[in-house]
């Protein structure tokens, strides 16, 4: 296949402990730091039996970023120091800006957590021009039928963020994320910007990329720049998040939940926090600096 972009790695995102979960984390991962401006990804992916939420994560701050949470499955709630309390289910998502500060919580929702099921889905982080990291807060819940949703045979195509084509993301972000459903034997051509940096991630599946290169289940496919189609094949049914972004071209120095651009921006956040000036939640322990 003539004129496509040329896959740079591929990679096997291992599985971490986050408190007492388990999950696969895809960024940063072995000599890879961050694909900018893409900088964590975490895929949670649990079964869960009627009466059991293992996935609870206490109140904890954020500056400088976008922490997002993309469902595939299952429900999600959050609540946060802006006021907000919503939950997300699937095929939803919940879009934060941390700007100058933020504190919030994720749980399993409890009318999910009483009857089980396919709990499944990611946590990306997508960093912030330090122009920008500054700016209030938001939280944006964005539900299944905000979404943009492209069908062709085999494929749902559901744009999150950012521009494709003729078609525009409901999340207040230029980044470009989509949530992609392959059935077996469907095929989809992607063309993206040749300044963008292009990655996607295997939650479920197995693909043929271009043709020639195979990506499993919790692959990271990192592509190089420049023009060029991706044409993607399902050998089975698939699940991937697709992102794609223009790199931020400035020091990256992070601390637990804070990603700034230098070491004095992250003692700065430290001492807001501790001062109270990124707000506060009920059940915080207002000292204890959580990772994610």
């Amino acid at each position: 296949m003539e004129n496509t972009r040329k896959v740079k790695r591929i990679l096997l995102a291992p599985e971490v402990m986050m408190g007492d979960i388990k999950l696969r984390q895809a960024l940063p991962v072995g000599d890879l730091e961050q694909i900018s401006p893409f900088i964590l990804l975490h895929h949670f992916d649990k079964e869960m039996l009627p009466g059991e939420a293992k996935f609870n994560v206490p109140p904890h701050p954020h500056r400088g970023f976008s922490p997002i949470t993309f469902m595939f499955e299952g429900a999600v709630e959050h609540e946060d120091s802006l006021g907000n309390k919503k939950v997300i289910h699937d095929n939803e998502v919940q879009w934060i800006n941390a700007g100058r500060g933020i504190i919030h919580s994720e749980k399993a929702d409890k009318d999910f957590a009483e009857r089980g099921g396919h709990y499944q889905g990611i946590q990306l982080w997508v960093n912030t021009p330090r122009a920008l990291k500054m700016q209030p807060a938001s939280y944006q819940p964005i539900t299944s039928n905000e979404i943009v949703l492209i069908e062709k045979e085999g494929v749902e195509f559901r744009l999150v963020s950012g521009k494709y084509n003729d078609y525009e993301g409901p999340a207040n972000s230029d980044v470009f994320t989509a949530m992609l459903r392959m059935k077996a034997n469907s095929h989809y051509t992607f063309n993206f910007p040749a300044t963008s940096n292009v990655v996607f991630y295997v939650l479920e599946g197995e693909m043929k990329i271009n043709n020639i290169q195979v990506a499993k289940q919790h692959n990271l496919i990192v592509f190089e720049s420049g023009d060029g189609d991706i044409l993607l094949e399902a050998s089975s049914d698939a699940k991937l998040l697709l992102m794609a972004g223009e790199p931020i071209d400035e020091p990256l120095v992070s601390y637990g939940p804070f990603v700034m651009t230098s070491q004095t921006e992250i003692m700065e956040a430290m001492r807001d926090y501790q001062m109270g000036k990124m707000g506060f939640l009920a059940a915080s322990s207002g000292g204890e600096v959580q990772d994610s």
